[in-house]
């Protein structure tokens, strides 16, 4: 579904990008996989070139990134085809079967020091780094804007060396085509950063989201009360039984919504982090579907109390910019919520 939106918005380069990202986080024999490799075959010609000297890997970098970084990310896999491996964890990753070639890994601390046994012959590591006093803004970073700019610096260097190898053996038209990807490289992430500076930060958001991550799709009578408690206050309420779908909807699709977001219990430890460094994600709710838990009633509460100070602050800050037609559908939408908050 997410690749039928982005071709009909004309984003083919960032449909491929997301074919691949399925393509290495499904099991071999998921039922989309011949999809996918058809979607990839029937679009080869339309892939940018792939570099031979290196291979770039990501390990559970994602789930830090904010909408800026993630939007880096997925400029730079458009314009590599394959050449930027991502993984969750360092378990999925055996460098063993990779190309004799240079190996560049983008992790956090933590997972690099869970990768023993590794040669590091041809692995060069540029880290997240959590301890400032380590930080050198070479190969340990503080933030993962930082991060991906190394990344980007990494790609422009490969291109321009493979450009002048593939120039000196005579491959013109090869080398033409990579010097135009190291140009477009920096060029591109700059838009990123304009049209990011573009968003009016003054400018007040009203449109707010209740979205719900399911550890497996499960519509049970909880989910169907809360969804239909609130859905005159907050009609969109939308289900993702995948993290990495829903991380990837609310840093481009809700980049400038606020969301209200529920989670199983499950990825409490593992997955809270990664939506946590969003900023339009006012809260996260923990709630346990097992049999003998009794959260409904506390989330419903949490979450009506939490949305009642959310609009009545939204209805001051209309009425400081003189809206008082919005301020007004604010203010109701907290009487409403007060109205249920007595009901519960």
């Amino acid at each position: 579904m997410i690749v039928d939106l982005l071709d009909q918005c004309k984003q083919e380069d960032k449909a491929n990008v997301y074919c691949q990202h399925l393509l290495q986080q499904l099991s071999p024999d998921h039922v989309l996989i011949p999809h996918l490799k058809e979607r990839l075959h029937m679009d080869a010609k339309l892939l940018p070139e792939s570099l031979r000297t290196v291979q770039f890997v990501l390990i559970g970098l994602t789930m830090h990134f904010n909408q800026l970084a993630s939007a880096m990310l997925t400029t730079l896999q458009s314009l590599t085809n394959d050449s930027i491996l991502i993984y969750n964890n360092s378990s999925k990753v055996d460098f063993e079967t990779m190309p004799d070639t240079a190996i560049l890994v983008f992790t956090t601390n933590q997972i690099m020091s869970t990768m023993t046994n590794i040669s590091e012959q041809h692995i060069k590591f540029f880290i997240l780094e959590e301890d400032n006093n380590r930080v050198d803004q070479r190969e340990r970073f503080d933030n993962c804007e930082d991060l991906m700019f190394q990344l980007a610096d990494e790609l422009y260097r490969y291109y321009k060396l493979e450009a002048i190898g593939d120039t000196k053996l005579g491959n013109i038209s090869l080398a033409k085509e990579k010097e135009e990807k190291a140009s477009r490289i920096h060029k591109e992430l700059k838009e990123i950063h304009q049209r990011f500076s573009r968003i009016d930060t003054t400018d007040i958001c009203t449109t707010t989201k209740l979205i719900w991550l399911q550890s497996t799709y499960n519509t049970n009578d909880d989910m169907i009360k809360i969804q239909n408690l609130f859905e005159n206050i907050l009609p969109s309420f939308l289900i993702f039984t995948n993290k990495e779908e829903c991380h990837y909807h609310i840093c481009t699709t809700e980049m400038n919504h606020i969301v209200f977001l529920i989670m199983d219990t499950i990825y409490k430890d593992s997955s809270a982090i990664g939506f946590q460094q969003f900023g339009n994600v006012k809260n996260i709710y923990f709630y346990d579907q097992s049999p003998s838990a009794k959260t409904y009633t506390n989330a419903c509460f949490q979450l009506t109390h939490d949305l009642i100070s959310y609009y009545n602050k939204l209805g001051n800050e209309c009425n400081a910019k003189k809206n008082a037609e919005k301020a007004k559908d604010m203010f109701v939408r907290a009487q409403k919520l007060c109205e249920l908050l007595i009901e519960l």
